[in-house]
Parts: structure tokens; C-alpha cells; sequence
């Protein structure tokens, strides 16, 4: 159940977040490489929480 929580702060939070991410994702004036690391840090997020899981709870 901890799970689906989770989840939906997700989905909350990209929804309310998503404008002001948005024109700080596009900014012109920004570096080439804001997208990837923007990626990177989501890829590596969502790899500690799944070690951080129990084995059990597969």
C-alpha cells in the first residue's frame, strides 16, 4: 500500500510542478546538459528506492 502513496504524490506533484519545470527545462539561456541530468537524477532516485525495497515485497 506504500507503494500507490507514493505514486500518487508522484503524479500530484508533477501535475502542480510541471509548468515551472517546464519554462526551467526550455530556458534558452541554460546548458545543454540540464535535460540529462534532470534524467540522470530520476533514473538514480528511482534505483535507490528500489534497493531500499525488501526482497519480500516482490
Amino acid at each position: 500500500m506504500y507503494l500507490y502513496r507514493l505514486v500518487f504524490l508522484l503524479i500530484l506533484s508533477i501535475y502542480v510542478f510541471s509548468p515551472v519545470i517546464m519554462d526551467w527545462w526550455i530556458d534558452p539561456g541554460s546548458s545543454w546538459y540540464r535535460p540529462y541530468l534532470i534524467w540522470l537524477f530520476i533514473i538514480g532516485l528511482s534505483y535507490w528506492l528500489e534497493q531500499r525495497r525488501d526482497k519480500h515485497e516482490l
